[in-house]
C-alpha cells in the first residue's frame, strides 16, 4: 500500500491566494509523497486552476511535470455541493461546469478514483434510504456518466452524522448506493474523521464495504469537529483498526486528508509539517498487515 496525500496541504494561502497545482505537487513531492490527491474542491468558490480559461493546459502542463517528477495521481476531490438541484440557476451553471472540468482533469491527470458526496435526501423529508438512492442516482448521473466516457472512476464517500441520521453516513447507506449503481467503475471512499463522529469502532464498518472500498480520506479528530488531522492527533485507534486494511484486501493507497494541519501556518513552516505527516504516514503503512 503507498502513502499519498491530497493536494490540499499546500491550498490557500494566509493572504487567501490559492496555490497553484504545480507548486503544490512540487512541495508535495519534496517532502516525500510520490502518490497524490488532486483537490479541486475550492474550483466551486473559484479557486485552483480550474477556474481559469487555461485550465486544460495547465492541468496538462501538471501531468507532465508530474511524468517527469515521477509523481502519479490517483484519486481526485470533484467539486461538491449539498445538493445540486437546489441551487440558484447561476450557481448551477457553475457547478455543472467545474464539475464538468474536474472529471475531465482527472482523467487528464490519469486519476483512478474520484470522490463525489452523496447528497442527503431532500430537507425536512423522513428519512427514507430506497427514495434517496433513487435522489442520488438521478442527481449524479451527468457526473457517472461524464466519468464512465473519461474512464474515471467513482467513489462515494461517507458524510458526516450529528444529532440527525444522514444517509452515507454508515457502511450500510454506501454498499446500497454502490450496488444500485451496478458498475464496477464505481465503490467507496472511506473518511476515517468522518466515521469517527458515530462509530468508536470502525472496523466492522470496514469489512462491510469490502471490496468496495476504493479510496481513502485519512484524517483524525476527537469526534466533535471535522479537524482533517493527522492520525494519532485525535481520538482513532489506529494501532486497532489499521490492520483491518489488509484484512478485507483494499488495494487503493492511504491518503491524507489533512489540510487542517496547515491552513492557519505560514508557507514555510508548511514543508516542515507535510515532512512531519510523512513519516507519520509511513508508521501507519507499517501497522496495515
Amino acid at each position: 500500500m503507498r502513502l499519498a496525500t491530497s493536494t490540499n496541504f499546500f491550498a490557500y494561502r494566509l493572504n487567501g491566494e490559492y496555490t497553484p497545482y504545480k507548486e503544490a505537487m512540487q512541495r508535495c513531492k519534496a517532502a516525500g509523497f510520490n502518490v497524490l490527491d488532486v483537490n479541486f474542491c475550492a474550483a466551486f468558490r473559484g479557486g485552483t486552476d480550474l477556474v481559469r480559461d487555461d485550465w486544460q493546459e495547465l492541468i496538462e502542463d501538471l501531468r507532465n511535470e508530474a511524468e517527469k517528477e515521477g509523481v502519479v495521481f490517483t484519486q481526485s476531490h470533484p467539486v461538491f455541493t449539498r445538493r445540486s438541484d437546489e441551487l440558484p440557476a447561476e450557481r448551477l451553471e457553475v457547478y455543472n461546469e467545474m464539475m464538468r472540468r474536474s472529471i475531465i482533469a482527472s482523467s487528464i491527470l490519469g486519476v483512478k478514483w474520484a470522490v463525489l458526496h452523496p447528497a442527503p435526501g431532500k430537507e425536512g423529508a423522513d428519512y427514507d434510504a430506497d427514495a434517496i438512492i433513487k435522489e442520488n442516482l438521478e442527481l449524479h448521473a451527468p457526473a457517472l456518466e461524464l466519468a464512465k466516457k473519461y474512464n474515471v472512476g467513482i467513489a462515494f464517500e461517507n458524510m458526516i452524522e450529528t444529532t440527525k441520521r444522514r444517509f452515507a453516513s454508515r457502511a450500510s447507506d454506501l454498499c446500497a448506493l454502490i450496488d444500485a449503481c451496478n458498475d464496477p467503475g464505481v465503490g467507496a471512499c472511506w473518511d476515517f474523521g468522518h466515521a469517527n463522529y458515530i462509530f468508536t469502532d470502525q472496523r466492522d464498518e470496514l469489512r462491510l464495504l469490502g471490496k468496495r472500498l476504493k479510496a481513502t480520506h485519512v484524517d483524525d479528530n476527537y469526534g466533535k469537529s471535522d479537524e482533517h488531522m493527522f492520525p494519532f492527533h485525535g481520538s482513532i485507534n489506529w494501532h486497532e483498526l489499521l490492520p483491518v486494511l489488509a484484512e478485507i484486501g483494499y488495494a487503493g493507497d492511504f491518503t491524507y486528508e489533512t489540510h487542517k494541519e496547515f491552513d492557519r501556518l505560514p508557507e514555510h513552516l508548511k514543508d516542515i509539517m507535510a515532512k512531519t505527516g510523512y513519516e507519520i504516514g509511513q508508521y501507519c503503512i507499517s501497522l496495515i498487515k
